[in-house]
């Protein structure tokens, strides 16, 4: 059967905003690339379109996605999509079935398995995927080719009459079984990381595991569940060194939630960097509870140049309220480890949390400073329908849902989430004040200044300042024309 699969044309700009588009990344889209390798063993032809990359080097719009599908005149579309990317995704579908209604149409991703009602609203789609895709495409290609029954699959979300029934598949327990993502379908030379995550090109990311046993209440868990599953070290290690023989790779980020959950495997796949001599250094997120300073070290021998830590707030409120379960001291404790391994720090922080007041924020902002990492992402609070913030945020203020554009996590383009607590406006300068106030002080700037070591250093800077006085330039127009 001919398969293709379609990552929505989507700008960077609709996803961060004009002003921070600079910052943005564009990256291969490993969820499709996963399940398309899986679906060529399996002895079918599959193509990939990644819309957001095609669009940044030509005019590439639904007209010319719409060509490309008539033109390969697939069997199955597939699609994998977010909330804030679902808009795009219903595009796709709507001209698929213009070119063809009999093609099959099958959206998977974090947004159809939180939200499978959501199947009876869109009437050009036939199927969704809850949860992993991987064996369940593959089980509804088969079924299709032998012209079978679909309705009752594992892992499958159908129509049935005027309702939506679904079974959630199991979990792959051992991700070995995966074939590497099927990179050679789409067009690695064109990829970028945002600028705080290379330090050399070309540069890609890749996971090494899945799952999370945390509970954060922010964290989405319907596509990879509680368990936390990894591939062996000696199968990250084999990807890595094809990355490097295949592609040229020289830099890579570690897309899991939680690198160094198991600790042990962990410390393996440095040992392998640092044994097979691979050329390669890589930055990572983890939780601040998992790492220690042998490990730490372990890391930076093996190549690691930065580490992701979700802090989320200074207030010990809010991260009681938010489940983080990791005090502030630790945090402290842990950056001084980091910095002392010369391991460059950068935090994730959340603004507009239920119940959060003004003084939480400050506090926040206040606690980014005293910790001072090298980057500090601000993030506004966004409930992910799925997640326990959802119900949280319908019972202390106001979620704008819309057609879930909006659902970015920053507050360049609009706040999807407002507390009782606070009002809009109130949010989104509390947004802008958190990174204003934390990127031009003077410290920081000099300290910046004195760590470039290359013109590929001096690159990075120049496009995050720039994106620093876009969000400024944009603010003030925006309070002209109230």
């Amino acid at each position: 059967m001919r398969i293709l699969f379609i990552n929505p044309p989507l700008l960077r700009e609709e996803i961060f905003g004009k002003s921070m588009s600079n910052l943005g990344a564009l990256l291969p889209p490993l969820g499709l690339a996963y399940i398309a390798a899986m679906v060529e063993r399996n002895g079918h032809e599959v193509s990939i379109i990644d819309g957001p990359v095609l669009s940044t080097k030509k005019d590439y719009d639904y007209n010319s996605l719409k060509r490309d599908i008539a033109d390969y005149q697939p069997d199955i579309v597939g699609i994998t999509a977010t909330s804030p990317q679902i808009k795009n995704a219903i595009n796709v579908f709507n001209i698929t079935k213009e070119i063809n209604e009999n093609i099959i149409t099958i959206l998977g991703g974090p947004h159809i398995s939180a939200l499978p009602q959501d199947l009876l609203k869109l009437r050009n789609l036939d199927y969704g995927v809850y949860g992993e895709g991987e064996f369940t495409v593959i089980e509804i290609i088969k079924r299709i080719e032998k012209k079978e029954k679909l309705d009752g699959l594992s892992g499958l979300i159908w129509r049935e009459k005027n309702n939506v029934n679904f079974l959630a598949g199991e979990y792959i327990k051992d991700l070995d079984m995966l074939p590497f993502p099927a990179r050679h379908l789409l067009p690695m030379k064109l990829y970028r990381p945002s600028p705080a995550n290379y330090r050399r090109l070309p540069a890609t990311q890749i996971f090494t595991s899945r799952g999370c046993p945390h509970s954060c209440v922010f964290c989405h868990k319907p596509i990879f569940g509680n368990t936390f599953r990894a591939h062996s070290a000696k199968r990250v290690l084999d990807e890595i060194e094809q990355l490097i023989n295949n592609y040229g790779i020289k830099d890579i980020q570690i897309f899991d939630d939680t690198f160094s959950m198991n600790k042990e495997r962990a410390k393996e796949i440095c040992m392998g960097i640092v044994n097979r001599k691979l050329d390669i250094v890589w930055n990572c997120m983890t939780r601040i509870d998992t790492v220690d300073q042998d490990l730490l070290k372990l890391m930076r021998r093996a190549g690691c140049y930065g580490i992701g830590y979700g802090v989320e707030s200074g207030s010990e409120r809010i991260l009681k309220l938010v489940k983080k379960r990791i005090s502030k001291d630790m945090m402290r404790r842990v950056f001084r480890w980091t910095r002392k391994e010369g391991i460059e720090i950068r935090a994730f922080f959340m603004i507009g949390f239920p119940t959060e007041t003004k003084e939480d924020i400050l506090k926040t902002i206040s606690f980014a400073k005293e910790l001072n990492p090298d980057i500090a992402q601000f993030l506004v609070t966004t409930p992910y329908p799925g997640t326990e913030l959802w119900h949280l945020c319908k019972e202390y203020g106001e979620i704008n849902v819309g057609d879930w554009s909006d659902f970015t996590m920053y507050a360049s383009n609009s706040a999807p989430f407002i507390p009782f607590s606070l009002k809009k406006d109130e949010l989104e300068k509390l947004y802008s004040k958190a990174i204003k106030s934390f990127y031009l002080r003077p410290g920081y700037i000099l300290n910046q200044l004195l760590k470039i070591r290359s013109f590929s250093d001096i690159q990075r800077k120049l496009i995050a300042a720039k994106s620093l006085v876009s969000l400024k330039v944009n603010e003030q127009k925006g309070h002209s024309n109230k």
